[in-house]
């Protein structure tokens, strides 16, 4: 996804549910003995009750799984009880939820989806079934779907951090950022322990050339983490929406520092050493180097990537392979690009045509400068 969820991004941000207490049954488990073994023997109130015993211990997807399957087999009983129905309907629903938690740490996305509507469908006041939903939503770029389900969630927990802030992801992505702000401020006055909150509010004050307030927030976003590297590329881009292009060089170097395994901290480097209208920060070698580096740890090719690359080989005065990536590009783009990119990408490839490299203006607050994939 382009700049923000990320994290949902991404930077997923997944909210660990506590285990529930233990049922009231009071039966105790048999763990030598196979799922099929002790349905047979057990009444719907024992499967229950040895379910709620497992939530203690659960981790593994057989772990949900198994719990899930002596709830199943509890709630299929023609003997079950009104009270024993709806405390498994709802101890199924955080195994569910739980084991979404698990697919999506796994990169199964859409199985982690399927669980979060299965947790939902059981109990649709599970404000974490509800967020982990949404933010699956938001990844797979369902934007409406994802702000109704952050909407309920922040209905039914109002203090649910995590909600405001991937609403404001979401709000991001749509060119809502005013709103944004407000949902990122929420966000913070709720938890103003998080870095990411404060990166997040930054990058939309920057957009909106709120530079003193962006400051203040990335400032403090590394003074609670320094370790992140997508912090110093943020600050790195506002420093050269300022037109600081040695700070902004500087910040650029310590999320390659930081962490040698980012793609974007590699890209933005290399972004710069290749379009950067003072000639004291362009490395042509280095600028190639960089970004088939950042192409590499991507692990695919992305049209953003390679026009960065594009951009690096026109720098050397290679514009035959300038032309070649930035063409390759612009296939990549349509249907994943915004107008606005497609016409830059157009333009940095009638340039290359021409044997002109890229050069971005002094004082680039743009957004149609190539942005981190996240």
């Amino acid at each position: 996804m382009n700049g923000c969820i990320i994290r949902l991004l991404l930077l997923l941000v997944m909210a660990i549910v506590p285990p529930i207490a233990l049922c009231p049954f009071g039966y105790g488990q048999n763990p030598k003995s196979r799922p099929a073994d002790v349905v047979a023997a057990r009444s719907p109130k024992e499967l229950i009750g040895i379910a709620s015993e497992k939530t203690t211990s659960a981790e593994t997807n057989r772990d949900f799984g198994e719990i899930i399957y002596y709830l199943d087999k509890a709630l299929a009983s023609k003997t079950i009880v009104p009270e024993h129905r709806k405390y498994a309907r709802q101890l199924k629903g955080w195994a569910h939820n739980r084991l979404g938690e698990n697919f999506s740490r796994q990169g199964k996305d859409a199985a982690a989806l399927t669980q979060f509507e299965l947790a939902v469908d059981l109990n649709f006041k599970h404000s974490k079934a509800l967020h982990n939903r949404g933010v699956s939503y938001a990844m797979s770029e369902r934007f409406d779907e994802a702000l109704q389900d952050f909407a309920s969630t922040i209905r039914i927990h109002p203090q649910y951090a995590n909600a405001w802030f991937n609403r404001a992801e979401v709000f991001m992505r749509l060119g809502k950022t005013a709103v944004a702000i407000e949902n990122y401020s929420q966000a913070i006055a709720l938890n103003a322990d998080d870095a990411g909150y404060y990166k997040g509010r930054g990058k939309a004050y920057r957009i909106v050339r709120k530079y003193p307030q962006a400051h203040a927030d990335l400032d403090k976003a590394l003074a609670l983490d320094n370790q992140t590297a997508a912090i110093y590329i943020e600050r790195g881009d506002l420093w050269l929406a300022e037109g600081n292009f040695e700070k902004s060089a500087a910040d650029y170097r310590s999320a390659v520092y930081t962490d040698k395994q980012s793609s974007a901290a590699f890209q933005r480097i290399a972004w710069m050493m290749a379009t950067c209208p003072d000639i004291r920060y362009r490395d042509a070698k280095r600028a190639t180097v960089f970004a088939q580096r950042a192409i590499q740890l991507l692990g695919k090719e992305h049209f953003r990537y390679l026009d960065t690359l594009a951009a690096a080989h026109a720098n050397a005065d290679e514009f035959d392979l300038a032309i070649k990536k930035q063409t390759i590009a612009l296939k990549l783009a349509e249907g994943n690009a915004t107008g606005r990119e497609l016409k830059h990408l157009k333009q940095r490839l009638k340039q290359y045509s021409r044997n002109i490299p890229h050069r971005e203006e002094r004082i680039a607050s743009r957004s149609d400068q190539p942005k981190q994939v996240q």
